[in-house]
């Protein structure tokens, strides 16, 4: 993941790049890779040829961004078996395949299962957005999963994502990623669409509390139902936290009950 010199001491770049998912986060991801990569993009719906100027990319089809170096597929879970199937005889015999889909353990599986045995994959999980990351991504976690990868592979990753991005690398299982986001996301969103779906007032006697509330449901507004949907539907340890705080509550609005 390195770029080289040309003769005349300026940057040329030799790797290629391509984005898979051009939504939200893929430009997101776009505007900081943009200056070690050449970028292309592609994405189901046609790219607005305005952004990609903006960002410094170049709009592809699906075919020709499957023939980058690396390959990052920004979709979600539910469309990614039909995206792999697609890439996969297209794909580059020693390509670095990457996900960053917000569960592992489902997504790590399909590569596996459908791509050529010669790629190298590896599963990351920023845990940031494009609100989170607004004012820089420096410091911020990323899961590391290294699935299929030798080792010199992953580490040039890992030294991309630490010392150009300057990203802060947590090596995790997919498994324990997702008992872990269990909690750290699926709990949370799932407490956050059910506080958004109230008509919450702005109240003058507001206290801390109640403003994070307000907080949970503004924190909502920029994300999509289908990254909720991958949170909840796709990590298999969410659905028992859930019903953990559906007991939680119920024993609690029992105890308050007058006897």
């Amino acid at each position: 993941m390195t770029n080289s010199k040309g003769p005349q001491g300026a940057h040329r770049m030799t790797t290629t790049l391509s984005i898979i998912g051009f939504g939200a986060f893929g430009r997101f991801m776009a505007s900081h890779l943009k200056d070690h990569f050449k970028v292309l993009a592609a994405d189901h719906l046609p790219i607005d040829d305005n952004t990609s100027r903006g960002l410094g990319v170049e709009p592809v089809t699906i075919d020709q961004a499957a023939r980058a170096d690396i390959v990052v597929f920004a979709v979600p879970v539910q469309g990614l078996g039909e995206a792999l199937r697609h890439a996969a005889p297209r794909l580059r015999p020693d390509a670095v395949v990457i996900d960053v889909c917000s569960v592992k353990i489902e997504p790590i599986d399909l590569m596996l299962r459908l791509l050529p045995a010669s790629c190298r994959i590896i599963g990351l999980h920023p845990l940031f957005g494009p609100q989170s990351g607004r004012d820089g991504v420096a410091g911020l976690p990323v899961a590391f999963c290294p699935a299929r990868a030798d080792v010199s592979t992953s580490d040039r990753v890992r030294r991309f994502l630490e010392q150009a991005l300057r990203l802060r690398v947590i090596d995790v299982s997919p498994d324990d990623h997702d008992r872990q986001m269990a909690y750290v996301q699926a709990l949370t969103h799932f407490v956050s669409r059910a506080v958004g779906s109230l008509d919450l007032p702005r109240a003058p006697l507001a206290t801390r509390a109640y403003e994070r509330f307000l907080a949970m449901k503004a924190d909502l507004q920029n994300d999509s139902l289908d990254l909720f949907l991958t949170i909840e539907r796709h990590n298999p340890y969410a659905a028992q936290v859930r019903r953990e705080l559906a007991a939680s509550m119920a024993a609690w609005e029992h105890r308050i009950r007058p006897s």
